[in-house]
């Protein structure tokens, strides 16, 4: 694996593989709560191809909080401010769970700068009572504290098995949400939970370049459904439901997932 530089800057904290100048680069975007160490056993794979680009959204990890209420295009800003800083014109893009509704949205607006895109257990135009579950996750958290959700999510997120035989992943996860002590996690989970409105504003049925839409047959939050919904608006466009995977997938099957995500940059056709 190449060598991995982090740094800071205009408060967002970032790393990025130091390997050839000429390879192209990927961008991995994290989901809410969590931060870019989710990536990272994603890279022995990713940066074989490629270089990779992590970063900790805002209000999360190593990354600041700005003042006032979180936007989808907030996330869209930071994302080019980094490119911008980096000298980075074109790239592809790859997002999970909220990472993927921001992927979603950056796809809409600056396609052209995209070689693939990428989307991992995305929701997608839920109904009412879907979101409504999600806000209700939001107000106990906003009211008890991040931990006061984290057990029923690990149950929704890992299979039994795996929960069972990686105690100490457990642990490092319950430690990642322990660590939310302002209102950057309850931001972002707030648009999370109330994304469709604003992604009414971000269509993707213009996003021309080669995508690929993952999710779990056991994700109950990004169900294969929303997944082949957004696959089928996408123009061109490749659907994979993973067997048994539940929402953190990427985690439990970094090994397969990144696999699978490299074999489809290698022939997106």
């Amino acid at each position: 694996m190449s060598r991995v530089e982090s740094s800071c800057i205009n408060g967002t904290c970032y790393r990025i593989t130091s390997v050839e100048a000429t390879k192209p680069v990927i961008v991995l975007v994290h989901g809410v709560g969590l931060n870019q160490d989710m990536w990272l056993p994603w890279l022995k794979t990713l940066t074989v191809d490629y270089r990779v680009l992590t970063l900790d959204l805002y209000g999360h990890g190593g990354s600041c909080n700005p003042d006032g209420a979180r936007t989808v295009r907030d996330f869209i800003d930071q994302i080019n401010k980094l490119l911008d800083h980096l000298d980075i014109d074109r790239i592809s893009l790859l997002g999970f769970s909220l990472g993927a509704v921001i992927s979603q949205a950056y796809a809409s607006l600056y396609f052209e700068r995209l070689a693939h895109l990428i989307l991992l257990h995305s929701v997608y135009q839920r109904t009412d009572e879907q979101c409504q579950g999600v806000r209700d996750r939001y107000l106990i958290t906003r009211d008890e504290g991040p931990m006061a959700t984290v057990e029923l999510a690990i149950k929704r997120w890992f299979t039994d098995g795996y929960r069972e035989s990686h105690p100490d992943e457990m642990d490092a996860l319950r430690e990642v949400f322990s660590k939310h002590t302002d209102d950057g996690y309850l931001k972002a989970y707030h648009l999370f939970g109330n994304a469709e409105q604003e992604m009414s504003n971000y269509g993707v049925k213009d996003v021309t370049c080669p995508s690929l839409v993952i999710t779990g047959a056991d994700d109950v939050g990004s169900t294969p459904a929303m997944s082949e919904a957004l696959a089928r608006d996408l123009p061109d466009s490749r659907l994979i439901v993973n067997h048994l995977h539940r929402h953190m997938g990427p985690a439990e099957f970094a090994d397969d997932m990144s696999h699978q995500v490299l074999s489809f940059l290698k022939n997106p056709t």
